[in-house]
């Protein structure tokens, strides 16, 4: 029997949110929309925490799949301090491109209303071998993000030809699903002294697509000022993909950080060879955790921010 209930089904699965009281995403069952309900992928309740809301729908004209993630219900508090800054990550597996979708940080809350809508650019035909992931994440801006749990929906098992509304139990798990290459880095910002600390603490999953070798790699991070570039880098750790540098970087600031970026470039000099493993860029204007940490930073001046940004090819 397929995982998935139909509309009938649905209305009579006890255990369906009945809690779920606000606008404008009622359980309203039409005929306009396909309605499924999945159930998690653990089968003990204990390893649930909270349903996700969200609709798909393919896009022929575009060729995209389009993803609504809509909202979250009952996250299980997973912070020490019971507090919850939930954000929901969205992927197809296996990857179509580099782009990280990811919605806003909704606030001290267990029912998060996201309302945010991604494309995946992929063919109609190469998107039945793919799996769509949402990772529903804790934010904290000082450490690694806690991670409540995620969704997996294969989508062979879906007809996107018409949009498909999907209940989806949330399935608790203590590790991140991504193998993709990041960097720690710890910012502090003292305006009276016109100066910005970067410490470039360590690295995680490094590798060279080029070798099967760990990579000889170092962090070159890039000050920018309008036209004005200052440059420095870290040494060079040998043949690890988990390096560990706890370096500090300074740059003088004379006219405040709102208009500046930092470009953080980890390469692999290995064999003489100059081969860039990935970047991040930090500042007002770009997005996600990049803007996050920039943000936080302006916020709190004097103070060491600590967060682990992607590295993006």
């Amino acid at each position: 029997m397929s995982p998935f209930f139909t509309q009938k089904k649905l209305e009579e699965h006890a255990s369906f949110p009945k809690s779920v009281k606000k606008e404008p995403f009622s359980l309203t069952f039409t005929k306009k929309k396909d309605i499924v309900f999945l159930p998690s992928s653990n089968s003990q309740r204990k390893d649930k925490c909270g349903r996700l809301h969200f609709r798909l729908k393919y896009d022929f004209n575009r060729s995209d799949l389009v993803v609504h993630v809509i909202e979250a219900v009952d996250i299980s508090a997973i912070s020490e301090n019971g507090f919850n800054d939930p954000y929901v990550k969205v992927a197809l597996v296996p990857e179509v491109d580099t782009k990280t979708r990811q919605t806003e940080i909704q606030r001290n809350t267990t029912n998060p209303i996201f309302d945010e809508v991604f494309k995946f650019p992929v063919s109609f035909e190469d998107l039945s071998e793919k799996t769509l992931l949402l990772q529903v994440f804790d934010y904290d801006r000082f450490s690694r993000n806690d991670i409540t749990g995620d969704v997996r929906v294969k989508m062979c098992d879906l007809d996107v030809t018409t949009e498909v509304e999907v209940w989806s139990e949330i399935s608790k798990t203590d590790k991140i699903s991504s193998d993709r290459p990041e960097i720690l880095l710890s910012l502090s910002y003292l305006p009276s002294a016109g100066r910005l600390t970067v410490v470039v603490l360590k690295a995680s999953n490094l590798m060279d697509p080029c070798s099967k070798e760990f990579p000889d790699s170092y962090v070159k991070v890039t000050f920018m000022n309008g036209e004005r570039k200052k440059k420095k880098k870290t040494a060079t750790k040998r043949a690890t993909n988990n390096p560990v540098w706890n370096e500090a970087l300074s740059f003088d600031v004379s006219e405040g950080l709102k208009h500046c970026r930092l470009v953080v470039n980890v390469i692999n000099c290995h064999h003489g060879n100059i081969i860039p493993l990935g970047t991040c860029i930090l500042g007002v204007n770009e997005r996600g955790r990049e803007v996050m940490h920039w943000q936080d930073v302006l916020r709190n001046p004097r103070k060491a921010i600590a967060m682990w940004h992607g590295l993006h090819v």
